[in-house]
């Protein structure tokens, strides 16, 4: 039975879809209510009851179109007037999705098996605008919404959002007390996780870390607020793009890196560029050193859309150091779930991730974008010790619960411990796939929908 009456107008149908997807963003930075994502998905689900074709792609465009512009309103501040132009993009997914709601529900589909395909057709285009997409756009997942849980080094983020849908789904049939015991065991493993014990100053598998938080700063101004550090650090990281030019092209400079980390015996980890032969192009690069000299580089794998962010990477490998086996990726390959878990399938034992995040970009933009490197920690069951120019740097644990952190829009010194850690999560060697086999799945019942029913067929065979 709908909870919403066949007999309520579409005009106030297409209200609901966009309240729907208003709530649905305020599941995220900076209100972050997380629960919220619960009552935006079942808004829109209960909306679209009884409606297919144009009308169910409306109220799909609708809740996506206010959810990306409520939820990325930040994109104004990168990109202007054609921010609208990429909510209309990423508002096209969700219309997709309920196009698909029409049609199942056309076919007579109900209870559990209505709810399943609802998880499964989320599932899968939300999968494809995060990893498959074109312009590849990972924000917003339902699964990131509700942070770090118990579920995410077992099927990872994008299998988390599935089991959202799937309990929400259950509430709008009305299937009340089977939604509610789904939902409770998503949103229960969020209270559930612990936080790990900091490591301890005997442990020989921590490691004492530094980071500099500073966007305007030369290399002169990062080398004399390292060598200001506490005396016992480690290694110590500076931002991405903290040298914004090839820094072994500049003798003096890159000696006086090289210096730094002989006096202070410190493994060293930046962002800076490498430049291809000729000078024409060039790479962005995280770059580590000690007092040996160079121990290797990262090669920014997801370079940012619309931006000059140099040639793409196309390896995921950790760096050896004398800390053990380090991963280096660089800010926005931690949006995506490839690079970091390569990385620890390589034999990563612990993350330093260089971020840049301007200050024009807004605090909302920061504290959003810090959400995903808590994903990706959890998934992998890896420290992670970030370092941004303007914030968020945060020290995370393996199962994504924040120790330190400096925030948004300032300037200042991050210090903080990292462990060693060398086992596998179900995530890092199988759950990876989970998104895939959604995404088959959910694939094969797209082109089943889409084919002619068998009383169809006949009808246009004997009208040909």
């Amino acid at each position: 039975m709908e909870l919403l009456s066949a007999r309520v107008p579409f005009a106030l149908r297409l209200v609901l879809a966009v309240a729907s997807g208003a709530i649905y963003a305020l599941a995220y930075p900076p209100l972050g209510w997380r629960w919220l994502v619960v009552p935006g998905v079942f808004g829109l689900l209960v909306t679209l009851q009884g409606q297919s074709g144009s009308r169910a792609r409306a109220i799909g465009f609708l809740h996506g179109l206010a959810a990306f512009a409520v939820g990325l309103s930040w994109l104004c501040q990168l990109f202007g007037a054609w921010a609208f132009f990429l909510w209309i993009v990423l508002a096209v997914f969700p219309a997709v999705f309920a196009h698909f709601q029409g049609l199942v529900s056309a076919r007579g589909v109900k209870g559990w098996y209505f709810a399943a395909f609802t998880a499964l057709n989320w599932g899968g285009w939300e999968f494809i605008r995060s990893e498959l997409f074109l312009l590849k756009f990972p924000w917003l997942s339902a699964g990131s919404a509700v942070g770090p849980n118990g579920w995410l080094p077992w099927i990872g983020v994008y299998g988390v959002s599935v089991l959202i849908v799937f309990g929400a789904a259950l509430l709008s049939l009305r299937h009340w007390k089977s939604g509610v015991a789904s939902l409770a065991l998503v949103l229960g493993a969020c209270l559930l996780v612990p936080r790990h014990p900091d490591p301890g100053t005997d442990d020989p598998a921590a490691v004492k870390l530094g980071g500099i938080q500073s966007e305007d700063a030369t290399v002169h101004d990062f080398v004399t607020a390292t060598r200001a550090l506490p005396a016992d650090l480690q290694f110590v990281v500076w931002p991405e793009y903290a040298v914004p030019y090839d820094i072994r092209a500049d003798v003096k400079e890159w000696n006086l890196v090289q210096q730094l980390c002989r006096d202070r015996d410190i493994t060293l980890t930046f962002g800076t560029q490498r430049h291809e032969a000729g000078g024409e192009t060039w790479r962005n690069i995280a770059l580590t050193v000690d007092p040996r000299g160079p121990r290797g580089e990262h090669n920014k794998v997801h370079t940012v859309h619309f931006f000059d962010d140099g040639i793409a990477g196309t390896t995921a490998l950790p760096i050896d150091t004398r800390h053990g086996e380090v991963g280096t990726p660089i800010c926005f390959d931690c949006d995506y779930e490839g690079v970091v878990r390569k990385m620890t399938t390589a034999g990563a034992e612990m993350f330093v991730v260089p971020v840049m995040d301007a200050k024009s970009w807004t605090a909302r933009e920061h504290d959003q974008h810090a959400e995903l490197m808590r994903i990706r920690a959890c998934e992998n069951g890896r420290w992670m010790f970030v370092c941004a120019t303007s914030g968020v740097s945060q020290v995370i644990d393996p199962n994504g619960m924040v120790h330190t952190r400096l925030g948004a829009m300032v300037e200042g010194v991050l210090v903080g411990s990292l462990r060693r850690e060398s086992g596998f999560t179900f995530y890092t060697r199988f759950g990876w796939l989970t998104p895939w086999v959604v995404l088959g799945i959910a694939g094969i019942s797209w082109i089943l929908l889409l084919w002619p029913k068998r009383r169809d067929r006949g009808t246009q065979a004997g009208s040909a």
